[in-house]
């Protein structure tokens, strides 16, 4: 039986992996595999969290996106009411 509270857990630790993995080789040579080994997972775990690869890239970008947004969000309640 799955542990309650490990899928945020290991969905994190793929995306983790997958940002390594396309830094250290390149998204043309990023595999399941590689990406797997990396986080320390089986690739059959991938399979089961984000479908394939391309499911696991797309929860890659949206993690990207998301943290760009809040940072844009951060800055703008930041800036001052003068554009300069």
């Amino acid at each position: 039986m799955p542990k309650k509270g490990v899928e945020p857990v290991r969905r994190e630790q793929l995306i983790r992996a997958t940002f390594q993995t396309i830094d250290e080789i390149g998204m043309a040579d990023a595999t399941v595999a590689t990406i797997a080994k990396k986080a320390g997972l089986s690739s059959g775990i991938v399979a089961h969290y984000f479908g394939d690869k391309d499911g696991l890239l797309e929860a890659t970008m949206r993690h990207v996106l998301r943290d760009l947004w809040q940072a844009t969000a951060r800055r703008r309640r930041a800036a001052k009411a003068d554009p300069r």
